[in-house]
């Protein structure tokens, strides 16, 4: 099972190599790619996120490397039978109002990326289109958080409908078919 970066380490990376959005915003596209059904072998997703996140230039040698590591750990962990799929936030130890922004970063990034590959959003089941509906007003969310017991418990229950709704739209959308079943649901 590959490790993720540190959540500091992986934004010095980024800000090194002039790639200035969050993490969470990196992991949140790669979720959506992969939630909507990228073929999980393409190396497309290193030219799709070239485009949105460095104006279509390649990326580095470091940069590729980094980002082939999360695009690992993303798919091993969607495919989990588990489910120990988590979103790639940073520490409960900063503070709430960072840990708020950056989860609203990890929905943007997760729409980006589900965005760019799905094209037929008419042909999506009722659960995925309230996902996706309910992620839209995610991202207008009001980060201002008190470091209080309550908001705390508020921003984890927010995280955690985040984690199984992207996990929802995998199950759905993401994964091969199994070999020998029909790839057609009765209604």
């Amino acid at each position: 099972m590959s490790e993720l970066k540190d959540y500091t380490q992986a934004q010095l990376v980024l800000e090194k190599n002039d790639i200035y959005v969050a993490p969470a915003e990196v992991h949140g596209a790669i979720s959506g790619l992969l939630a909507c059904g990228l073929n999980i072998e393409a190396k497309e997703y290193l030219g799709l996120l070239s485009d949105v996140f460095n104006e279509g230039q390649n990326f580095n040698e470091e940069l590729k490397q980094f980002f082939a590591e999360m695009y690992k750990h993303v798919i091993e962990h969607f495919n989990e039978s588990e489910f120990q799929f988590d979103l790639f936030l940073p520490s409960e130890d900063e503070s709430l109002l960072d840990q708020a922004n950056a989860l609203v970063g990890w929905v943007s990034g997760f729409l980006l990326g589900f965005g760019l590959k799905q094209k037929d959003y008419g042909k999506l089941s009722a659960d995925v289109k309230e996902v996706i509906s309910d992620f839209t007003e995610i991202t207008k969310l009001d980060t201002h958080f008190d470091d209080s017991e309550e908001d705390q418990q508020a921003l984890h229950e927010i995280i955690e409908y985040i984690r199984v709704s992207a996990l929802l739209c995998f199950a759905e959308m993401g994964k091969e078919p199994e070999a020998g079943t029909t790839s057609k649901t009765l209604h």
